[in-house]
This record gives C-alpha cells, structure tokens and sequence, in this order.
C-alpha cells in the first residue's frame, strides 16, 4: 500500500474521533455551490468521499435527496448512524456505485486530493447529467489567528492552501465557474484542538511516541490562549460545470 492511500485509509481507525473533533460546514459556503448549480430542493446529490457525513448533514437541511458514497467500512457505519435520511454507499470516487446522469451535482468536502484524478474525475462526469457540476470544499485554517499562525509553525502548514490550482478540475471533464472563502467563528478549547488533530491522517499513521509528543505540544500551546478560546476558520469552495 502506498504511502498516500495509507494516509487516505488511516481515518477507518478513529471513526468516532473523526465525528466527534471534524468540524461541519458552513450553509452559506453549501448554498453558494447550490445557487451556482441551480439546485432546488429535492434535487438529487452526491458526497463523494462523504467519512461520516459531515458535509452531508449539511445538504441533507438545504433539502436535498442526498447519495453518500465512502470506501471505508467504519466511517460509513459512522455516517449511517449520524445522518438517517441518505441513502449511503460503499465505494469510491474511482467507481462510483450510481448509474449514468442520475445525480444533479456531486459534492466533495475534505476529499478530492485524495482522488486518483484520471480515474476519479471521468467517472464524476459520467454520475452527473448535463448541465449540472462538481463542488469541492476544504475546512482550514486562519494564520491570521496568532494561535493559528503558532500552529502551522508547530505542525507544519504555514503558507499552504489544502489544495493545488494545477490538481484541481479541469477540461475535458469539467471547467471551474467560481470560486469563494467563506470566515467562520468556532467555539474552541485545548482539548478540541489536539482533538481534531488526532484525526488528521499524519497522525493517525505517526509511531505512538511521536503522535502522543506531538499532540501534547499543541495541547500546550493552545493552552497558552485560555481554557476556551475562538478559533477563526476559511471554508474553501468551488464549483465546476460539467462539460458535454
């Protein structure tokens, strides 16, 4: 197994902490990609790469008749106990188990750099009828925050987007038709924080030792900001048309 699809298996281990420490996200960011598509309620959607359904509780409240599909056993159990009203599946962005043009839009939240791209983004064209498109959203962060800007120092993100412009869709399958950030204020701790941390997939395949160091130090670190503290957060989203 490579290295990357390790890393992309590794959240299967912590289900439970990944529902628990992942934050949701924001109706404004998921509206913005819908109105972009033209999406009504009722409309049928896709979470490709859905873990435990954080963003599809999310599209599940605008109205939507959501398809979640992941490959990982555990989290998909997760999901299913989590959100009742989708129809949830297990496979993967490479072989979507849905029939041709029956999904309105797909949607990928904290997922598609994971994708194999050449496999992954044909058969998104092929589950998506014309006229309709593919969001990608990313939860990140804020390095204006001073606590967050003492992180990506810490754990190593400083300067960095969670996505590449060259990665991202493009012809034949799809073409970018807009792009936003939505800002978001989160009711944070000490606790949360290394939390959340502990789900992400450095961590979940780091050796016991480095892991528990690691997390200790940003126990420690955010504990310096108070017991509660407010945690600014970027939600990356784009859109994409389908190409006929």
């Amino acid at each position: 197994m490579s290295d990357r699809e390790a890393r992309s298996r590794s959240f299967e281990s912590a289900p439970a902490e990944y529902e628990r420490h992942r934050p949701e996200y924001p109706q404004e960011g998921l509206r913005w990609a819908a109105e972009r598509f033209r999406l009504e309620p009722g409309a049928r959607v896709l979470d490709i790469g859905a873990g435990t359904g954080k963003l599809t509780r999310g599209l599940v409240a605008l109205g939507f008749e959501v398809a979640a599909v992941e490959p990982g056993g555990p989290m998909l159990a997760q999901l299913r106990l989590a959100v009742h009203e989708t129809e949830a599946f297990e496979g993967q962005a490479e072989s979507i188990p849905l029939h041709d043009a029956s999904i309105d839009a797909a949607f990928a939240g904290q997922a598609y750099h994971w994708f194999e791209r050449e496999r992954a983004l044909p058969e998104l064209h092929r589950v998506i009828r014309p006229g309709g498109g593919l969001a990608l959203l990313w939860n990140w962060w804020d390095e204006r925050d001073p606590l967050q800007r003492e992180l990506a120092e810490l754990i190593g993100f400083a300067g960095h987007e969670p996505y590449r412009d060259d990665e991202l869709p493009g012809e034949p399958w799809f073409r970018e038709s807009g792009r936003t950030v939505v800002e978001t204020l989160q009711d944070s701790s000490p606790d949360a924080l290394a939390g959340y941390f502990s789900t992400a997939s450095a961590f979940l395949i780091a050796e016991p030792e480095e892991r528990e160091a690691s997390l200790r130090a940003i126990h420690e670190l955010a504990s310096r900001y108070g017991a509660r503290f407010g945690l600014p957060r970027l939600t990356y989203v784009f859109a994409f048309e389908r190409l006929s």
